[in-house]
């Protein structure tokens, strides 16, 4: 059984109805919720684009491996410039992807 029982149509200009398709496609939601979340006053905001995720997967595991030398260096008691280096080429690089995606 239906959750929402009641329709309610009107009518809107071609300016209006590309704004709302246009708003719609940037929030990632169906029309319906588009609107009930508008009336409700819930702020909408724009759907992450697939590009962000991709890069905060990368970021992640890059994060991962720093982690890895992190341990490393605590369970021997000191740093070797080794991994220092390591750790340093590790930090470049979560540099570069984010430069690359933003």
């Amino acid at each position: 059984m239906r959750e929402r029982n009641n329709r309610i149509t009107f009518h809107m200009n071609d300016k209006e109805l590309e704004e709302l398709n246009r708003n719609v496609q940037l929030a990632g939601i169906c029309r319906e919720k588009y609107i009930r979340c508008a009336l409700m006053g819930i702020t909408i905001h724009p759907r992450t684009p697939d590009s962000c995720k991709a890069l905060a997967r990368q970021v992640a595991a890059v994060g991962n491996n720093l982690n890895q030398l992190a341990r490393i260096a605590n369970f021997n008691g000191k740093a070797e410039d080794a991994y220092l280096q390591e750790a340093q080429q590790i930090m470049t690089r979560i540099w570069q992807l984010m430069k690359e995606q933003l």
